[in-house]
């Protein structure tokens, strides 16, 4: 079972680039950049899971919540 000691540290940046269309020169980011690496886990966790026919797995990936779905796909009860 993949623990956070798996799961590689995001690398931390920035970039300044003003905005030309105001006098301050800022723009909105918002949380663009943390929106994919979430993504990027599950489908890593459906990708480790796929031979079993899991094609689906719900935020959060809790080990329990992932013990059910692999014993759900070998057809014994959670």
């Amino acid at each position: 079972m993949p623990t956070a000691n798996e799961i590689p540290t995001p690398i931390l940046d920035r970039t300044i680039t003003p905005s030309p269309t105001n006098e301050l020169g800022v723009k909105g980011i918002g949380e663009a950049g943390t929106i994919a690496s979430s993504v990027a886990v599950i489908n890593a966790v459906v990708d480790a899971l796929s031979p079993l026919g899991i094609t689906h797995v719900d935020m959060p990936a809790s080990p329990d919540r992932l013990w059910k779905l692999i014993q759900q796909a070998k057809g014994a009860k959670p």
